[in-house]
C-alpha cells in the first residue's frame, strides 16, 4: 500500500508544477433549490449576445458547474431542472478573470411532474472542491432499481463508510445541506443519498468518510405522490446456517408520501409522509448448558410507525419558511437474544419521538445566502428485562437468567444550525454556527439490581464456583443539561479555472468534557487539474476533526459518584452470594482523568481523478487517519502486578477512570469507479485495502466496546492492547449498479466481499482479580484471531407498467423482486475467542440466508 501512496504523491508534484495559465475568462456557480439544497443534472446553457448557445453544461453532484469561455463579453446564464421554473442571469466576464454566481430555481407554479433524472455526464471531472469523484452518489432513479433492503437507502450506502472515520456518537447525518438528527421523511421522500461528498468541509463536525448527506423532496403546485408496498415470507427464503428447523418469519411494510399545493397562495405547499412495518422475526439461539446443546428460535417481532407533515411557502424573490411535524413510534420483543444468549435474557423495548423541524432562507442578494434551520424535540426509550432473575454469565457459552437491564432514556432536546453563504468573482465563504445538541436528559440506570454471576466455563458452573458477582445498589434517576456548540468558517477559492484550494476552520466546544484552550480544528483542500483538456485532476487535503463525548458518559459520571448508584463485584463469591459478602464490599466509582483532552483525528489524503469516457470517471486515492488523545477507560484501582492479590485503596472497588491517553493509526487505498461505461450498465464500485492499529477498540465495535467504554486487558499496562483495531478489514469492495437490458425490465445489482475483523482470544477468566474477564493468555496480542469473511449478492428484478402518454412522467406501477444474499453464503457474525468456551474459534450465529422481497410502488 505505501508503495502506491508514493507513486501518486509525484503525479500530484507534477501536476502542481507544469500547470499552465489560463488565458480566457471562466464561469463557475452553484445551482440551489429554495431550501438550499444543491441541484444536481440542471442544465447550464451560456448565451451570447446573439441569444445563440455558445457553451452548455450540467450540474455536477454538489450541484456546481464551470465553463470557459471568451472574456470582455456579456452574457445570459440558463439555467433549467424539471419540476423548477427557469432562470435566467446575466454575466459579465472581464479578460482572464473568473467570475463565481448562485442560481437559486424556485419551485414550478404550473403543471409540471417533479421528475429526478440522471445528468446526461453526472460523473464528468471538475475541479470544484465538492465535486471529488471519491464519493458515492445515488439519486432517486437508481433507488428505485437497486436491490434495497426494507427501503433502507441510507443504510444501503453506509456500506461505503468507514468505521475508523466515525466519531463516538457514530455516523453524522446531513440534511438538505444541514446536519440533523434524522431525515425527516419517509423513504419515497428522499431524492438522493451521498458519502464522502466533499470529505474535509469545516461545516460539518466529521470527515465525509463518516458522513451521510440526504436530500428530500419538497412541496410541489401539483399533486404527486408515491406508495410502496413490501412483502417477505420466510415460505420463499432459505434457512439461517444454525436454524435446525426454518422458522417462520413474515414482513408487511407500507410506505407513501405526497406533495402538492394548498390553501389559496401559490407559495404554498405541503409535504406528506410516513411508514407502517410489521416485522415477525426470529433469532437463533446456539448455546450449551449443562445439559447439552441448546437450539432454539425465539420470536423477535418489531413494528415501526412513523408520520411527518411538512408545510412550505415561497415568497418572492426566492425566500422559503417550512415548518414540520414528524412522530415516531417503535417497539421491539426479546432483544438480545441469539448466539450464547438465551431466550430468559431477552429485553423489550420501547421508543416514541415528536420532533417539530422549522427551515428558513433567506436570499438577500444573488451573492449572499442564509440558511436557518432548528428543532426542538421529546423523546422516550425504556428498555425493560423480561424477568429480574439475576444475570448468569459463563464465558462463550451461555448467557441465562434476567437481562439485568432495566434502563430509560428520556430527551427534551434543541439542535439548530445558522449557515451563510457569501459568493464573490472566484471566491465562495461559508461561515455559521451549529448547535448539535442541547438537551435536558434524564437517565435511569436499573441494571443488575438483582446481579450477575459469571463463570469461566461450564464446570465451574456446575461446581457453583464463579469468579466474581456484580450488582448495583443506590438511586438509578439523574438528569443534567448537555451543550454542545460548533462554529465554522470557510473560504473556496478557484485560483485559476484549472485550480480550487478551500480552507477552513472549525470551533467546538461541550460542557462535562472540555478542555483549555478550545478546540479549533483547521481543515484544506486543494484540486487541480494539471491542462485545460488534460482529463486529470488532483486532489490532495488534509483536516482535524474532534469527536463528542456522548451522553451516556456524563450518565455514568453522574451516577457512579459514590453516591447516587454503586456497582459492588465481589471476588470469588460464594453461589449464591451471601448478604454478608455484600456489607463487605467496598463502592465502585466511576471519575474522569484530570488530564483528560477531547478526542480529535488527523485525517489526510491525496489521489489522481481520471476521465475514463465522457460518462465514467476513476479514482484513486491514499488515506491516513491519525487518532489522538483517544477515549478509553482503565481500571485505576485495579490489584498491581506481579499478584494482583488486592486493591491499592481498599475504600473503594472499581475505579473506572475515563482517559483520553488512546491512539490509533490507519493507512488506506480507496479506488473508486463512478459512472456509465456502457449504454447498459451504470453505477459505481469501490475496493479499499485498510491497515487499522489502535489501542481502544475501536468506535461501534463489538469485542469489550471501543472508545470510552474500552477497558484495557491489563489497567496497569494498557499500551499492551495496541494491536489490530476492532473495525480492521483488510480488504472491502462494494459494487451498486442498475442494468438496461431491455424495455422488459431493468436490473439491479448490489455486491459486497470484505475480509473478515478479527477476533480477540481470552482465557474467560479474571486472572488479574480487576473484575473484568478480559484476560489474554500469556504471549497472545489482541485481536489475534482472523475472523469469518463476509460475502453477499443482491439482486432487482423490476418492471414499471406506464399508464400515460408521451416522454413526461405520470402515472406508473412498478413490481420488483429481489433477491439478497442470492448465493445463501453463510456469513457469520463472528467467531468465539473464549478459550474456555465449547465453542472457541467457531462462530454461533450467522446473518440470514436468501431472502426474498416483493416492492410494489405507484406513482402519479
Amino acid at each position: 500500500m505505501k508503495i502506491v501512496c508514493m507513486l501518486l504523491w509525484p503525479l500530484l508534484a507534477y501536476g502542481v508544477l507544469s500547470g499552465q495559465n489560463a488565458d480566457t475568462g471562466s464561469l463557475s456557480g452553484t445551482v440551489l433549490d429554495q431550501t438550499g439544497a444543491v441541484i444536481a443534472g440542471a442544465t447550464v446553457e451560456l448565451h451570447g449576445p446573439n441569444g445563440a448557445v455558445i457553451a452548455e453544461t450540467v450540474t455536477g453532484a454538489a450541484g456546481s458547474f464551470h465553463l470557459e469561455v471568451e472574456g470582455g463579453r456579456s452574457y445570459r446564464l440558463d439555467v433549467a431542472q424539471p419540476g423548477f421554473a427557469p432562470a435566467e442571469v446575466p454575466v459579465r466576464i472581464a479578460s482572464a478573470a473568473p467570475v463565481t454566481v448562485r442560481v437559486v430555481l424556485r419551485v414550478a407554479l404550473h403543471n409540471e411532474d417533479v421528475t429526478v433524472r440522471s445528468a446526461d455526464s453526472p460523473n464528468s471531472l471538475s475541479t470544484d472542491i465538492a465535486e471529488n469523484q471519491s464519493a458515492n452518489t445515488v439519486n432517486r432513479a437508481d433507488l428505485d432499481h437497486l436491490p434495497v433492503f426494507d427501503m433502507d437507502y441510507i443504510g444501503t450506502l453506509s456500506r461505503f463508510l468507514s468505521d475508523d472515520a466515525t466519531g463516538t456518537n457514530g455516523v453524522t447525518l446531513v440534511v438538505n445541506g444541514l446536519e440533523a438528527n434524522g431525515p425527516g421523511v419517509s423513504s419515497s421522500a428522499i431524492k438522493n443519498v451521498k458519502i464522502n461528498q466533499n470529505p474535509y468541509s469545516a461545516l460539518f463536525s466529521r470527515p465525509g468518510r463518516a458522513r451521510i448527506e440526504i436530500t428530500t423532496e419538497e412541496g410541489t403546485r401539483d399533486f404527486h405522490g408515491a406508495a410502496n408496498f413490501l412483502f417477505r415470507d420466510s415460505l420463499f427464503d432459505a434457512s439461517n446456517a444454525f436454524a435446525s428447523i426454518k422458522p417462520a418469519e413474515r414482513r408487511t411494510f407500507f410506505e407513501g408520501s405526497l406533495t402538492g399545493p394548498f390553501g389559496r397562495a401559490h407559495g404554498n405547499t405541503f409535504l406528506l409522509s410516513g411508514e407502517n412495518d410489521n416485522d415477525d422475526q426470529q433469532s437463533i439461539i446456539d448455546a450449551q448448558d449443562l445439559n447439552g446443546s441448546v437450539h432454539q428460535s425465539v420470536p423477535t417481532p418489531m413494528h415501526h410507525l412513523f408520520i411527518a407533515a411538512r408545510a412550505f411557502h415561497s415568497y418572492k424573490g426566492g425566500d422559503q419558511l417550512w415548518m414540520s411535524y414528524s412522530y415516531e413510534h417503535e417497539t421491539n420483543q426479546n432483544q438480545g437474544v441469539g448466539g450464547t444468549i438465551l431466550a430468559e435474557a431477552a429485553t423489550n423495548f420501547t421508543s416514541f419521538e415528536h420532533e417539530v423541524n422549522v427551515g428558513y432562507t433567506r436570499v438577500f442578494s444573488s451573492r449572499v445566502l442564509n440558511q436557518l434551520r432548528f428543532l426542538v424535540g421529546y423523546n422516550d426509550e425504556p428498555v425493560r428485562s423480561i424477568n429480574n432473575a439475576p444475570a448468569i454469565i459463563i464465558q462463550g457459552a451461555f448467557t441465562g437468567g434476567g437481562a439485568q437491564a432495566n434502563t430509560r432514556r428520556t430527551e427534551g432536546h434543541f439542535d439548530g444550525t445558522d449557515l451563510v453563504t457569501y459568493s464573490r468573482g472566484r471566491q465562495e465563504i461559508k461561515f455559521g454556527i451549529d448547535i448539535p445538541d442541547i438537551s435536558r436528559r434524564g437517565f435511569d440506570d436499573y441494571r443488575f439490581l438483582g446481579g450477575a454471576y459469571s463463570f469461566a466455563s461450564l464446570a465451574d458452573y456446575a461446581a457453583a464456583n464463579p469468579y466474581s458477582y456484580t450488582v448495583q445498589q443506590g438511586q438509578g434517576h439523574v438528569t443534567f443539561v448537555e451543550k454542545v456548540v460548533s462554529g465554522f468558517f470557510e473560504d473556496t477559492v478557484r485560483i485559476r479555472p484549472n485550480l480550487s484550494v478551500a480552507a477552513g476552520v472549525r470551533y467546538n466546544w461541550q460542557n462535562y468534557f472540555h478542555d483549555v484552550p478550545h478546540n479549533f480544528a483547521p481543515r484544506l483542500s486543494v484540486a487541480y487539474s494539471p491542462g485545460r483538456k488534460s482529463g486529470t485532476v488532483l486532489r490532495a487535503g488534509a483536516g482535524i476533526f474532534y469527536d463528542r463525548s456522548g451522553p451516556r458518559p456524563i450518565s455514568d459520571l453522574l451516577h457512579f459518584d459514590g453516591r447516587h448508584l454503586v456497582r459492588l463485584i465481589a471476588e470469588n463469591p460464594s453461589y449464591p452470594v451471601t448478604p454478608a459478602q455484600l456489607a463487605a464490599l467496598p463502592p465502585g466509582i466511576t471519575q474522569l482523568d484530570p488530564r483528560l483532552r477531547i478526542p480529535y483525528q488527523l485525517v489526510f489524503s491525496g489521489g489522481i481523478e481520471r476521465q475514463v469516457n465522457p460518462k465514467s470517471t476513476l479514482a484513486a486515492n491514499c488515506v491516513g487517519t491519525r487518532g489522538i488523545d483517544l477515549f478509553r477507560s482503565v481500571d485505576a484501582n485495579a490489584p498491581p502486578p506481579p499478584d494482583y492479590s488486592a486493591r491499592p485503596n481498599p475504600l473503594f472497588g472499581q475505579i473506572r477512570q475515563m482517559q483520553s491517553e488512546g491512539r490509533m493509526k490507519s493507512n488506506s487505498l480507496e479506488v473508486t469507479f463512478r459512472g456509465k461505461p456502457t449504454k447498459y450498465f451504470s453505477g459505481q464500485a469501490q475496493y479499499t485495502l485498510n491497515k487499522t492499529y489502535n489501542n481502544n477498540g475501536g468506535m461501534n465495535s463489538g469485542n469489550n466496546g471501543g472508545g470510552i467504554g474500552y477497558f484495557p486487558a491489563d489497567s496497569h499496562f494498557p499500551d499492551a492492547d495496541w494491536a489490530r483495531s476492532d473495525n480492521d478489514r483488510r480488504h472491502k469492495f462494494d459494487l451498486l449498479g442498475t442494468f438496461k437490458a431491455n424495455r422488459a425490465f431493468d436490473l439491479g445489482l448490489a455486491l459486497a466481499v470484505y475480509s473478515g475483523k478479527p477476533v480477540n482470544i481470552t482465557t474467560g477468566n479474571d486472572d488479574n482479580h480487576d473484575g473484568l474477564a478480559l484476560d489474554r493468555p500469556a504471549g497472545t496480542r489482541r485481536n489475534s484471531l482472523h475472523g469469518p469473511c463476509y460475502t453477499s449478492v443482491d439482486l432487482n428484478l423490476s418492471h414499471e407498467f406506464s399508464f400515460h402518454k408521451g416522454k413526461e412522467e405520470g402515472r406508473s406501477l412498478a413490481l420488483s423482486l429481489n433477491s439478497f444474499n442470492v448465493l445463501n453464503h453463510p456469513n457469520y457474525v463472528t467467531y468465539v475467542g473464549v478459550i474456555s468456551s465449547p465453542f472457541f474459534n467457531h462462530a454461533v450465529q450467522a446473518q440470514p440466508g436468501r431472502r426474498m422481497q416483493l416492492n410494489l410502488e405507484y406513482k402519479f
